[in-house]
């Protein structure tokens, strides 16, 4: 059975894994990518999504996704 990492030990790994894979200016340039936004996304979700069923959202991302292709 794998052990069961910390969650320091997972990111250790996970930077190691990038810089391996990437190289420092690589791994540096991908975590760029991310970050901690602002905001309570479950507020702004509520008020996004408000009155919509799960058919309705998605109808709306792959019209959006389709419109963002051209």
């Amino acid at each position: 059975m794998a052990k069961v990492k910390s969650d320091r030990d997972l990111v250790d790994s996970g930077i190691k894994a990038l810089i391996s894979a990437l190289g420092y200016s690589g791994a540096v340039r991908f975590l760029r990518h991310f970050s901690k936004g602002e905001g309570d996304y479950l507020v702004i979700q509520e008020k996004i999504f408000k009155g919509m069923d799960v058919e309705q959202i998605y109808k709306k991302a792959k019209e959006h996704h389709e419109s963002a292709k051209r």
